[in-house]
């Protein structure tokens, strides 16, 4: 989904008012998305304290610390070193995991 494909569905929503336009739904999502990178951006991570939020329903994202580790090139088979980095992870919620699985084809779960 992209982001005109989100705004779109939200502003379609019968959940909303109908005199709130795609152009003032997409100034919302602009404004959630833009407060959590700068959330994520300016948090510490420490041993102590991992910056999280957490969307009841959905899931849980975490900034994480990746320690440096060794790899391979895939091109050339040559070691390499990939360097620690900082990113966010998900979790996904035990409400959206259940939703995900509630309809598998037969086929798999049979499995």
């Amino acid at each position: 989904m992209t982001k005109q494909e989100l705004i779109d569905r939200v502003a379609d929503s019968n959940k909303l008012p109908p005199e709130l336009t795609k152009k003032m739904v997409g100034l919302v999502v602009d404004a959630v998305f833009a407060e959590l990178r700068q959330y994520f951006v300016k948090s510490k991570l420490s041993r102590r304290v991992t910056p999280r939020f957490a969307f009841p329903g959905f899931g849980t994202f975490t900034k994480k610390q990746k320690s440096a580790r060794r790899g391979i090139n895939p091109r050339t088979g040559q070691p390499i070193v990939i360097p620690e980095a900082i990113t966010v992870a998900f979790q996904p919620g035990i409400e959206l995991k259940s939703l995900l699985n509630r309809f598998r084809p037969l086929a798999q779960a049979r499995g």
